[in-house]
């Protein structure tokens, strides 16, 4: 059964928010560990958004190809 279009990214918010609440802890570890000024603090989320944006892309590309 394939679940209904809007219903198929409810999910994606939540996503979003759990990669780059999971971004800023980590980039905070990494900065105690390496004792840098934030710099992991910030890139760290940058990455796990900009995964999650190609994510959404690539999902999105398929599902207009059909190629579900």
């Amino acid at each position: 059964m394939q679940t209904p279009g809007p219903l198929r990214y409810a999910g994606l918010g939540i996503q979003l928010a759990a990669t780059v609440v999971v971004g800023v802890l980590f980039g905070q570890w990494l900065d105690r560990k390496a004792g840098t000024d934030g710099i992991f603090t910030i890139v760290a989320p940058l990455l796990g958004f900009g995964g999650v944006m190609y994510s959404l892309m690539r999902e999105l590309s398929r599902s207009d190809k059909g190629d579900r």
